[in-house]
């Protein structure tokens, strides 16, 4: 991979690797495994790259050497509870969430998320298949609105959208930057089969 010469940013990255996997049978995504790594190692190196700290929100993994593990502040609330978790362990303002089951994100997709932030409390992109709360930045000023909401018990993401300033990113308008697979998401052994296909051809 190909990547300009870092600088890091004043900016907590975290890798959601605590998903269920249900359509794996329970298989941690994360290990699976392209071009002879795995992808939780493979968001890592990203995110290590130009983050001043990396974070990896999961409630089953050991130490890691490339990030520090966040448990969940309660169980069962899906990746709102994680992004919750983690702006509150996070030791910057911003904090870039990435799921770890993306095996295409790139640095200047996600720099183009922090050049962005200005006077925004949540900076998210948006693909033809809509909004990518899972590839996105957001600020601890939305900490009481997620807080409020998990009270509720209301944990899809985009319901405090409302509360907070937001910041859509068209991709189309930035192809250079955000290519057709930046954020596909591995969530069935078919989109594994897709995802090899597509790094064989482009490695």
């Amino acid at each position: 991979m190909t990547r300009p010469s870092s600088t890091k940013l004043p900016l907590s990255g975290a890798v959601l690797a605590g998903g269920r996997a249900q359509r794996f049978n329970g298989r941690d995504k994360t290990s699976l495994r392209l071009g002879g790594e795995s992808l939780l190692n493979r968001t890592l190196g990203i995110l290590n790259y130009f983050c001043a700290e990396t974070l990896i929100s999961s409630n089953t993994l050991p130490e890691y050497p490339e990030g520090r593990i966040v448990p969940d502040q309660e169980k069962d609330q899906g990746p709102l509870g994680a992004i919750y978790s983690c702006l509150l362990a996070a030791h910057h303002p911003y904090l870039l969430i990435v799921a770890g089951d993306m095996p295409f994100i790139t640095v200047p997709a996600l720099t183009k998320l922090w050049q962005e932030k200005k006077n925004f409390d949540v900076i998210i992109p948006k693909t033809p298949d809509g909004l990518q709360p899972l590839a996105a930045i957001y600020k601890q000023s939305c900490i009481p609105a997620i807080a409020a909401q998990l009270k509720e018990k209301n944990f899809k993401i985009r319901s405090f959208f409302d509360d907070v300033r937001v910041n859509v990113l068209i991709c189309s308008a930035f192809p250079d930057i955000y290519q057709d697979n930046t954020f596909l998401n591995i969530n069935s052994p078919d989109d594994l089969r897709r995802a090899r296909s597509l790094y064989r051809k482009t490695n």
